[in-house]
C-alpha cells in the first residue's frame, strides 16, 4: 500500500540522497519579507492532507509570512528520507517513522500530528460473519495485508492468529470487490471510499482495535531545524491548525482544488473520505491543545509498544522526538500561541 512502500524506503535510504521531490504547487516568488518552505507529501493529494491544502488555498500560511511550495508524493517518493536529509524543510510522514528512523541515525522531529487515531485498518465485507477484529483474528478467514506492520504483530500478541491464513497484499481492491470472504488491510479514508462508490459496503477495524494507534499524517523536520528555527515550525503549526480547523468545517471548496491536482480521485470520493476520517483528526488533546497537538505520554506509550513489539532497539526520551506549542482560537483572523 502506497504510505507502506515509502516507509520501507525512507528507512533504506535515510543515508541516502535518492527520492526526487515533485512539486503540485508551483512555486512562485516570495512575497516580501515572508520565509520560503518546501513541504513534501508522502501521497498525491487527498483528503488527507485535507488542511494542508486548506491552509494554502485560504492564506493562512501567507498570514504567518511563510510561503509553502507543496510537494505532491507517490510510490518514489521517500517522504521521510528527504526531510531528515535536508532536501526538504519539512515532510508527511507516519508518526512511528519518526521513532523508527531515529534507529536508522535519520533524525527527525515531529511538529504536527494531522491524525490522532491511526486510520491503517483491516476491512471485510459488511455482510461479513466477524463483527470484531478478535473474531476475525481468532478464525481461519484469508487476510491480505503486510504481516510486518507493527499493529498486525499487536493482533497476533493479543489473539493469537495461528489459524489465518495470510495473502500478500497488491494494493488493489478487484481481489476484496470479487471475494466476499476475503479481509483486506486498507487507509479508512481510501480502499472503502473506492468500494462504497462501487455499492459495495464494508466494515472497517481500525489500527486502534489492536490496542496500536500511532499518531499519522505527521509533518515532521529534521532536528537541526527544529532546534535552529523554532519560530518558522510555530508559524506552519498555526497555520496548518487553521487549515483543518477550516477544512473540517467545509471541506468542499478544498476538494475541488484537490481533485483538480489529482483527477484519479474524484470530488465525490475526497467528500466521502472527508466525512470518514473527521473523527480521527479530533481527540481530548486537540481540545485541549488544537488541532495537530502531540504529547510526551503518547510519543512514549507509542515508543514502548515498538519496542516491545521489536520494532525499536532502544526508547528515545519522548520530548526529543515533537515539538508542540498550543495553538489558541482564532482571534482577529490569526491564531497565536498560549
Amino acid at each position: 500500500m502506497r504510505h507502506l512502500f515509502a516507509c520501507i524506503a525512507a528507512v533504506a535510504l535515510v543515508a541516502c540522497g535518492s527520492g526526487t521531490p515533485s512539486s503540485s504547487t508551483p512555486a512562485s516568488a516570495p512575497a516580501t519579507g515572508s520565509e520560503r518552505v518546501r513541504l513534501q507529501l508522502n501521497w498525491v493529494p487527498e483528503p488527507e492532507f485535507g488542511g494542508i491544502y486548506a491552509a494554502e488555498r485560504e492564506g493562512f500560511f501567507k498570514d504567518e509570512g511563510l510561503e509553502v511550495e507543496l510537494l505532491k508524493g507517490g510510490p518514489g517518493i521517500a517522504a521521510p528520507q528527504l526531510a531528515a536529509s535536508g532536501q526538504v524543510d519539512f515532510a508527511v510522514v507516519g508518526g512511528d517513522q519518526v521513532l523508527t528512523l531515529r534507529d536508522a541515525k535519520g533524525e527527525l522531529v515531529a511538529v504536527f500530528a494531522s491524525f490522532q487515531s491511526d486510520p491503517m485498518g483491516i476491512m471485510v465485507h459488511e455482510a461479513s460473519p466477524y463483527k470484531t477484529i478478535e473474531e476475525l483474528w481468532k478464525s481461519d478467514a484469508t487476510v491480505a495485508c503486510e504481516t510486518n506492520l507493527p499493529f498486525v504483530a499487536m493482533l497476533n500478541r493479543r489473539f493469537g492468529g495461528e489459524r489465518l491464513k495470510f495473502v500478500a497484499h497488491g494494493g488493489s481492491v478487484a481481489q476484496f470487490a470479487a471475494n466476499p470472504a476475503l479481509a483486506q488491510q486498507c487507509f479508512v479514508f481510501a480502499e472503502p471510499v473506492t468500494l462504497e462508490l462501487q455499492k459495495i459496503p464494508t466494515r472497517v477495524f481500525t489500527s486502534s482495535t489492536s490496542g496500536y494507534d500511532p499518531y499519522n499524517v505527521v509533518v515532521a523536520a529534521r532536528a537541526e531545524l527544529v532546534r535552529d528555527k523554532p519560530e518558522l515550525v510555530d508559524k506552519l503549526a498555526r497555520a496548518l491548525s487553521r487549515g483543518w480547523k477550516s477544512y473540517l468545517a467545509n471541506p468542499g471548496p478544498t476538494n475541488e482544488r484537490m481533485a483538480a491536482l489529482n483527477p484519479s480521485m474524484t470530488k465525490e470520493a475526497m467528500d466521502l473520505a472527508a466525512a470518514k476520517q473527521a473523527a480521527l483528526l479530533q481527540s481530548a488533546d486537540t481540545e485541549r491543545l488544537g488541532l495537530g497537538a502531540m504529547t510526551a505520554e503518547r510519543w512514549g506509550a507509542i515508543a514502548a509498544q515498538l519496542r516491545e513489539l521489536g520494532k525499536l532497539k532502544a526508547e528515545p526520551d519522548p520530548a526529543t522526538v515533537f515539538r508542540w506549542t498550543p495553538v489558541a482560537p482564532v482571534t482577529d483572523g490569526r491564531s497565536t500561541p498560549r
